[in-house]
């Protein structure tokens, strides 16, 4: 039993095991290809597996992922990788630094050791999913319980970014674990179990990601409904002041027309002006307060 783990390999070096382990020429460029999709592919001496596996992004906030190609065989494991994979790091020291840990793993065959692999590797994204839901509860209580809201659709529409790319993650391989437990050929019936637990494990991880989805849509609607709600505000207050600003309008452009207008001449004219606009406009000012319009 051999693992061989390749991180950031070349040609040549992919070369070496494909001559030891007569890999597909086609699955050595899957490797070197930056963009593969998530697959499991059998042949008669191995099954050759893509996974992408999620990881956050500090700086950005953003959900990433990584591309894992394994080879798996009766006797072997060659796992090829960009050495972005915290989990595949441990446990290639954990069986370097233990030789109990090392007999055991390699003694019950790759397929455990796959197992072992790929259980490590789905449990890292737990915390990502978890953070998320965390990130859901923080933006609805601030969304409950403030009136400063403008700067939250941009946290909601990063949130709802990471959901679509945690789903699109995960959803392929769902098929490729429920695939993998039934190919007795090179998983043991007694490992079939093990493989259904890293199923529901993803399941899971499904199910807390679909309540996360409809819970950001709502939230989204819940915010544009807000924004509506201040935008109509501000818009009825403007069309008040508007309103009651009009007498103060129409009458000085009515009598700054260079035309001879009624009652022009009289005295006390200015001084009933005045006081007729200030009057309207208390006017329409009670108004509106009555109306709660203001």
């Amino acid at each position: 039993m051999t693992w061989h783990d390749c991180t950031q390999p070349t040609r040549s070096d992919l070369h070496v095991v494909q001559r030891r382990y007569r890999f597909h020429t086609l699955d050595i460029d899957d490797c070197l290809s930056d963009h593969e999709r998530p697959k499991i592919e059998e042949y008669a001496s191995y099954l050759f597996l893509v996974f992408h596996i999620p990881y956050g992004s500090e700086a950005t906030g953003r959900i990433l992922k990584e591309e894992i190609n394994i080879f798996f065989g009766r006797d072997f494991l060659v796992t090829v990788r960009d050495g972005k994979s915290p989990s595949v790091d441990r446990l290639w020291r954990s069986l370097h630094t233990s030789k109990r840990r090392k007999e055991e793993y390699f003694g019950r065959g790759s397929g455990f050791l796959l197992h072992r692999l790929m259980r490590d590797l789905f449990v890292e994204s737990f915390p990502l999913v978890e953070g998320i839901m965390r990130e859901l509860r923080r933006i609805e209580e601030s969304l409950f319980g403030s009136e400063e809201q403008y700067g939250m659709l941009q946290a909601i529409l990063m949130l709802r970014r990471n959901i679509i790319i945690m789903r699109s993650i995960l959803y392929p391989q769902r098929a490729i674990v429920a695939h993998l437990e039934q190919k007795r050929q090179f998983i043991a019936e007694d490992l079939a179990l093990y493989f259904d637990d890293i199923l529901d494990g993803i399941e899971r991880q499904w199910s807390l990601l679909d309540t996360a989805k409809e819970m950001s849509e709502a939230l989204q609607a819940t915010h544009e409904s807000w924004l509506t709600q201040k935008t109509n505000a501000v818009i009825r207050i403007l069309t008040g002041f508007t309103v009651i600003t009009l007498p103060f309008i129409i009458v000085p452009g009515i009598y700054g027309m260079n035309v001879t207008l009624p009652f022009q001449v009289r005295p006390f004219v200015f001084a009933s002006l005045i006081f007729g606009m200030i009057a309207a406009t208390v006017v329409l000012l009670w108004y509106f307060i009555g109306k709660k319009w203001l």
